[in-house]
């Protein structure tokens, strides 16, 4: 992955990024929801888990369980 893929430094993903370095371990999306201050309704927590699929591809990201994302432990 590199470090200036424009999925990852836009803002949106920056904002995800930063609720997972604050040593919170695993999150569900609608736990990401919570800390971004936005609604846990579907259509939040669907837009926000898309993102965090992403972000498991990208490997930035790992996904421990089914819904369970935490910050890739390889990440460079």
């Amino acid at each position: 992955m590199s470090a200036s893929e424009p999925t990852v430094v836009s803002e949106p993903y920056q904002q995800i990024l930063a609720v997972f370095t604050s040593d919170r371990g695993a999150l569900r999306a609608k736990d990401v929801c919570r800390a971004l201050g936005i609604g846990t309704e579907p259509k939040d927590t669907e837009g926000i888990r898309a993102k965090l699929k992403r972000l498991v591809n990208r490997q930035v990201l790992t996904e421990s369980q089914p819904g369970l994302f935490m910050i890739n432990p390889n990440r460079a």
